[in-house]
């Protein structure tokens, strides 16, 4: 005869009426389909056009920066500045999460800072605010595809 008040304990987990949800999760077998391919690109196709697309302007943009550099010390922070940016991009390419947090951070960062001296850039040297320009639409475009990566995944 077996009372309501007696508690069962099952030493040895011998019957899974006794273990936690998450132990039972961690025993079943997941199909192979609900993991994620290993040779899938970590983003959409936009995304990674723009991504280039970002580094290919900034590769475009350093003679010029150097060109307009006042001392050689600021010429080869330039040099330095896009070997960072391109080894960043390299990192996001190759679908590394904390880059691309990274990398958005920074695209949001110098966008701001380039966008708020569009007007006086306009002034003083037309050729660096079209230069200018093209950076923040390029930076701006690829935060948008960066972010909205979760809302669309099926990117093509």
């Amino acid at each position: 005869m077996r009372y309501l008040d007696n508690t069962q304990d099952d030493v040895n987990r011998s019957d899974l009426a006794f273990l936690p949800d998450a132990d039972l999760a961690d025993m079943k077998e997941w199909p192979a389909s609900d993991l994620p391919a290993s040779d899938a690109p970590a983003l959409g196709g936009w995304t990674r056009r723009v991504v280039i697309a970002t580094a290919v302007w900034s590769a475009c943009e350093l003679p010029f920066e150097v060109w307009f550099s006042r001392t050689t010390q600021e010429a080869v922070c330039c040099v330095a500045a896009k070997a960072l940016w391109l080894a960043l991009v390299s990192f996001v390419l190759a679908g590394s999460r904390s880059a691309r947090i990274a990398y958005a951070f920074l695209c949001t960062i110098g966008l701001m800072a380039v966008a708020f001296g569009l007007p006086a850039e306009y002034r003083v040297f037309p050729l660096g605010f079209v230069l200018s320009s093209v950076e923040c639409v390029l930076k701006a475009t690829a935060f948008v595809c960066l972010v909205s990566a979760g809302i669309y995944p099926e990117e093509a």
